[in-house]
């Protein structure tokens, strides 16, 4: 570890990714180095939890709506990326020399990719919510599954498995699917009441211990059936993501994972023999390019015919284009099984190795690399875009408000603008939030807001103001670049949770910044001058002044250990939620006063009617099929309504 810290250090400061320095460390120190780690089985397994504890914090931040709607990526494109990538190796793989078992073992371990190095990066530099994160995320999905059969029928073709391999292969998709609905299951009836009970405790080393004890039997559980264990970490925690404790969660797992996935970089690169890499660099050199070339071409024609454009098909084929952990295993299944020699296993091993150290690379720099394969084959970027991306000329007015990102925020701005009579267009790419906020009749579309085609077909030329309504730095950076190479003049008001990036985004051309934390505490100071005798007017005189100064008086503060927010529970929040009705929905042909005489606790924000919207029906108004109740309420009471509304 040592070693790790200096290397990582030093790659810190040239700008290059840390798990860049986690290999190096790695082959420095392992067998093929120095030897000061003879066996590699001496962490593999402890590092392994690593994959592991990201799968979790991935599947926290889907919900199973958002895991739904991408099934398409996830069965379809990474269906037919895994067939071909599989086929196109297999036959060179054979051309070559390789037996049938081999090229079999091969081909399969070049079609995998690296879930824990393409994630890790796209994570750090905050592109797994974007386009080209959701496609990669939702292909590595299917790979992991995908490599179940291939870890079934690699001993198989050895003789070595005593059933077929087809039942071997029904057996274990059953059991996947069993346990998937147990999950399920367990997520909706088990996990939710036991982590309430956990959290009335007010002790965070209950809550963290009862973390664990979730992720780890969960892995258990799948690998136990002989599936992933990061595909059963990835299924706690999408269960764990649909409730009110999963920010909390994601805070105690952190640091476990951090370190976890260190030492699992460390032990890839303990199995990469320098020797191979300098005595038989032709042959790595030769695998190493047709991988990354063979891999890129195959999903970004792929994603192209899935109809995304050619930016984000090309930047998801450059993301998954390394070699990944689960070829590795497939290559020591094979080598145990002894269908492939050891001189072909160690050159494909180091192969694969090289790619996951370049890959971070890559993917750091896959924006301007997809750029030029654009400029290279003459695709402009203003004249593409995707069939979901694609904003109607007739929502665009001149003299707008383009809001980006619709969460909490971005509904409470729109909200002031529609009470001013403002038009504005909203811009998000979630499409759960993105479908009710459209039932509603509300200008919002799909579009990642960082693309200058995006924002061009939101009329960026003729607005009258962007506001940036997430607090996420590095793309509210990439946001106001792209707003500023389009129109110099457009006043721009960012959101963001801090002071750390205040200045950056102000020199980016951020007209305003307002942070979330000094904002609430200017609220307060205001209030507590007020209250302790001072004028309204000389407590506002004060607040103006700081902000004129741009919140120095405020900037560096005692921070203290955080401890964790178990003792402070908030009560659940207030969501809204669209609802049409249906043809024989019980609401249809009743008024709102017969409904509240049932004692159904309607509690509606607005109500649509053939695109009309009207944030206060009448008692007597009548609900007729088509109708669009957007309800406001907890999530229970949303449920309830809901089911009231269309059952009765």
């Amino acid at each position: 570890m040592g070693i790790a810290i200096v290397i990582v250090s030093i790659l810190r400061r040239m700008h290059l990714p840390p798990i860049l320095g986690y290999l190096i460390a790695g082959a420095v120190v392992g067998p093929y180095g120095l030897e000061l780690l003879e066996s590699k089985e001496e962490i593999r397994h402890i590092a392994e939890f690593g994959v592991v504890f990201l799968m979790f914090t991935i599947g926290l931040e889907l919900s199973l709506p958002k895991l739904i709607s991408m099934r398409r990526a996830l069965i379809g494109l990474g269906g037919m990326q895994v067939l071909l990538c599989t086929a196109v190796a297999l036959l060179v793989a054979k051309f070559t020399g390789f037996s049938w078992p081999a090229a079999i073992a091969v081909s399969g371990a070049l079609a995998l990719s690296s879930t824990a190095v393409a994630t890790k990066q796209l994570v750090e530099q905050d592109e797994l919510d974007q386009s080209h994160g959701k496609l990669s995320l939702a292909i590595l999905l299917f790979q992991d599954l995908a490599a179940v059969p291939f870890l079934i029928i690699v001993p198989a073709l050895a003789g070595s498995g005593g059933d077929s391999v087809g039942e071997v292969l029904l057996s274990r998709i059953g059991i996947g699917t069993l346990i998937f609905l147990a999950m399920l299951a367990a997520g909706r009836w088990l996990l939710r009441p036991l982590f309430h009970h956990i959290a009335q405790a007010r002790s965070s080393e209950l809550f963290m211990l009862t973390t664990l004890l979730v992720v780890l039997a969960s892995a258990f559980l799948t690998e136990h059936y002989g599936l992933s264990a990061a595909l059963g970490a990835f299924l706690a925690g999408v269960m764990l993501g649909e409730t009110e404790y999963a920010h909390q969660i994601e805070s105690d797992i952190q640091p476990f994972r951090d370190i976890l996935l260190g030492l699992f970089f460390i032990s890839i690169g303990l199995i990469l023999d320098l020797r191979v890499v300098t005595n038989d660099w032709p042959w790595v050199l030769a695998i190493l390019v047709s991988l990354i070339v063979i891999k890129t071409a195959i999903i970004t024609i792929l994603a192209r015919l899935a109809g995304s454009p050619l930016r984000t098909a090309l930047r998801t084929g450059i993301i998954l284009a390394q070699g990944g952990e689960f070829g590795l295993f497939l290559l020591a299944v094979a080598y145990d099984a002894k269908v492939i020699n050891v001189e072909s296993n160690q050159i494909v091993i180091a192969a694969i190795v090289v790619s996951m150290a370049i890959s971070p690379l890559l993917i750091r720099n896959s924006e301007k690399i997809a750029q030029f394969i654009k400029r290279l084959i003459g695709k402009q970027q203003a004249t593409e875009t995707s069939e979901e991306e694609s904003i109607p000329s007739r929502a665009i007015v001149e003299d707008h408000v383009i809001i980006c990102g619709y969460g909490r925020v971005g509904q409470t701005l729109a909200r002031f603008l529609e009470y001013e009579s403002i038009p504005f267009v909203g811009l998000d790419i979630d499409p759960i939030r993105l479908r009710e906020a459209r039932a509603a009749s509300e200008p919002v579309f799909f579009g990642d807001p960082t693309q200058e085609s995006v924002l061009t077909a939101a009329g960026i030329a003729k607005a009258r103001m962007l506001i940036i309504a997430f607090s996420t730095p590095k793309q509210s950076l990439k946001i106001i670049r792209s707003v500023r190479r389009l129109n110099k003049d457009l006043p721009i008001l960012v959101r963001t949770m801090d002071d750390s990036d205040l200045e950056a985004l102000q020199i980016a051309g951020a007209t305003e910044v307002i942070p979330d934390k000094l904002e609430s505490s200017l609220m307060l100071a205001s209030h507590m001058l007020i209250l302790l005798g001072q004028s309204p007017a000389k407590a506002q005189q004060q607040v103006s002044e700081v902000k004129a100064n741009r919140y120095k008086m405020l900037r560096g503060f005692f921070e203290g250990e955080n401890i964790g927010h178990l003792e402070d529970t908030p009560r659940e929040k207030i969501y809204l939620h669209a609802v049409e009705l249906t043809d024989g929905a019980y609401a249809v042909g009743r008024t709102l006063e017969d409904l509240v005489a049932q004692k159904i606790p309607i509690n509606l924000s607005s109500f649509t009617r053939h695109g009309y919207k009207c944030n206060e029906p009448a008692p007597h108004t009548t609900f007729l099929a088509g109708d669009v109740l957007v309800l406001e309420g907890t999530k229970e009471e949303i449920y309830n309504v809901e089911e009231k509304l269309l059952q009765g």
